[in-house]
């Protein structure tokens, strides 16, 4: 019978280095990931939500040992990378600091894009194209509230959409209906953050109204790359004053 673990995923990944300072000078000085815990012989960095430890070598570790693939083991570490202009960026970058890279390239069996590295002891990553579907929705329904076009937004049939100023409507025709109401008033919008948890993402953007800059944090649910929901939050005096003014 299987053990079948029940596990959230990696808490941490440990790697073991030739020469700890010059691991820490890459990681941390080239790289640009903060470290956040150091201790004798080891010091640990956060890549996204993922701990990776950094060891130094000890008694039994061979003078001037390198990482091979090759080898039965470890091959290579990929982080996730949700944005194609990121990778491009990330590229380029390696190349500008002289890390030895691949350059962007095509993983055939996944059809995916990716640039892989190696860091000084030859120990391969990839920073590996991994579209998140929930936030890649998100960007989708602000893009359509800038262009005034909803008609590439992956709304469900029963997405339901509540504010500060409106009931809970819901159906894709009568949020779509409700949120073309607004187009007048839309000069723009600015993505701040997206902060993605499974199925949910909040997202941080300013949206740049008639009225003035209007700050607004929306909950959304995305569900099978789909919009089920959609909450914002915001604070209302800024839309109310110009009624006001007419009272």
């Amino acid at each position: 019978m299987s053990i079948r673990f029940t596990t959230p995923g990696v808490h941490h990944l440990a790697l073991r280095s030739a020469d700890l300072p010059r691991s820490r000078r890459f990681y941390e000085g080239i790289l640009g990931f903060p470290v956040v815990l150091e201790a004798p012989n080891i010091f640990l960095f956060v890549a996204g939500g993922t701990a990776v430890a950094i060891r130094g070598p000890e008694a039994g570790t061979p003078s001037g040992d390198r990482f091979d693939p090759f080898r039965v083991g470890l091959d290579h570490v990929a982080l996730a990378c949700e944005d194609a202009d990121e990778l491009a960026r990330v590229a380029g970058a390696l190349e500008g600091a002289g890390v030895e890279s691949t350059g962007i390239r095509t993983d055939p069996t996944l059809n995916r894009q990716y640039v892989a590295f190696k860091d000084p002891d030859r120990i391969a990553w990839e920073l590996y194209m991994a579209p998140n579907e929930a936030v890649r929705a998100a960007d989708a329904y602000l893009a359509g509230l800038a262009r005034k076009d909803l008609s590439q937004v992956p709304f469900a049939a029963d997405v339901t959409f509540e504010s500060p100023l409106s009931p809970e409507t819901r159906g894709a025709a009568r949020v779509r209906a409700l949120l073309e109401g607004l187009f007048p008033a839309i000069k723009g919008v600015r993505v701040v953050q997206h902060i993605c948890q499974g199925e949910y993402v909040a997202t941080r953007f300013d949206l740049e109204t008639t009225f003035g800059v209007l700050p607004v944090l929306d909950r959304l649910h995305v569900a099978g790359g789909e919009l089920k929901a959609i909450r914002p939050f915001y604070d209302p005096r800024l839309l109310l004053a110009p009624v006001a003014a007419r009272v």
